[in-house]
């Protein structure tokens, strides 16, 4: 395959690397709060409860971001999307 737009190409892949790395660095500590959570003993705080749905509103945000860096890669390798579709 050959890359018909080169701008798109590198936003989707700067888009790509960013989710990609949100979502490595978010996806230990949702395990953490998973576990603290799940665990019978020990009950969150509000605080941590708050802190845990922040992690999962930006482990969200991450996984569309690295979704939609795909996308981009793909839709500048395909021709009809050069000129438009025709």
């Amino acid at each position: 395959m050959e890359i018909r737009n080169q701008r798109k190409f590198l936003v989707g892949l700067i888009i790509l690397i960013l989710g990609s790395f949100v979502i490595v660095f978010d996806y230990p500590q949702i395990q953490y709060f998973n576990h603290l959570e799940n665990d019978n003993y020990i009950v969150l705080e509000n605080d941590q409860r708050e802190i845990f749905q922040r992690i999962q509103i930006e482990f969200t945000i991450g996984v569309i971001l690295f979704v939609s860096g795909i996308s981009l890669i793909l839709i500048s390798m395909l021709k009809r999307f050069e000129n438009g579709i025709r």
